[in-house]
Order: C-alpha cells, then structure tokens, then sequence
C-alpha cells in the first residue's frame, strides 16, 4: 500500500483513498474489522491513515515475537544436522536482533556435545556467528551416500 502510494500519489490524494485502498485488500476477519473506518468514509468523516495503520498493526501484529524468537533460542537443541540446527537458529536470531557476542554462546550451548568439542578443540577465537557456524558445520559428520548394494537391498513398495 506504501509503495503504491509513493509511486502513484495522484490516486491517493487523501488519507481516506489510501485507507479505503487498503481496505479493498481485506477478507475474511480483517474486512470485518475494516468496517468501522469503512462506515467513516461512506460517511464523509476524516479517516487518518497513519492511525488506521497503527490501529492495523495492533491488531493484526504480533507485539510479542521478539520475547518468543528469545525464549525460543534459549531452549533450542540440535537433534538433528548442525545445517537444520544453524537455520533454526539463525531464524530466531534475525527476528531477536541480538548482538553476535550472546548469540554466539546459545549457538554453541545448542549444539551436541561432539559438534561443541570440536568447536571448543579448534582454539579459534570466533569474532562473529557466522563464523562458528562455518566451523560447526565443517565439524558436522557429513550424510554418507547410499552404495549400489544399499539400493538393491532397500525393501520396495511398489
């Protein structure tokens, strides 16, 4: 809606074209929800779009993701690849917004005790994330391809 806005101003020369274009998005809950603001332009009431979108945002947003992505973090485990386990944290991490220096520690906290070994026994000073995690995932066992004789051997379903 912003960028139709700023690219195309002509069509929204009052707050109450960009609220009603916004509006003409909504299904479901949020059309419901709308009708309000809806009612106010029928009616020929100022409607303040940086209002209704602050009103949007309370209402559809979710005002608790950071404390959640945080929470999340701090329990997370690997139990399966370090690759599965690194995407899951950096997940989290983009949404938290947190320094490298505390992130670096839950990252390393996280990952199974062989993987943390070896991050440990390297005696590299990590100056960010992402470098541990370059060295954990050179550390992770990699998958061993399937032989010839393990294709064979599989059970079929056909």
């Amino acid at each position: 809606i912003g960028l139709q806005e700023i690219t195309y101003p002509e069509h929204f020369p009052k707050n109450s074209s960009k609220v009603a274009f916004a509006i003409s998005f909504m299904t479901d809950y949020a059309a419901t929800w709308s009708q309000p603001y809806l009612t106010k332009i029928f009616n020929g009431e100022a409607v303040v779009f940086s209002y209704f979108i602050d009103d949007f945002k309370s209402s559809f947003f979710d005002h608790n993701c950071r404390h959640r992505a945080g929470v999340a973090l701090q329990n997370l485990r690997q139990t399966g690849t370090v690759l599965t386990y690194t995407q899951d944290f950096n997940s989290h991490a983009r949404t938290v917004g947190w320094a490298d220096s505390p992130l670096t520690s839950l990252y390393q906290h996280g990952l199974k005790e062989n993987i943390q070994l070896a991050v440990v026994m390297s005696n590299i000073q990590f100056t960010s994330l992402q470098e541990m995690q370059a060295m954990a995932l050179k550390a992770a066992p990699m998958p061993q391809p399937l032989t010839p004789m393990q294709w064979t051997s599989q059970p079929s379903n056909v």
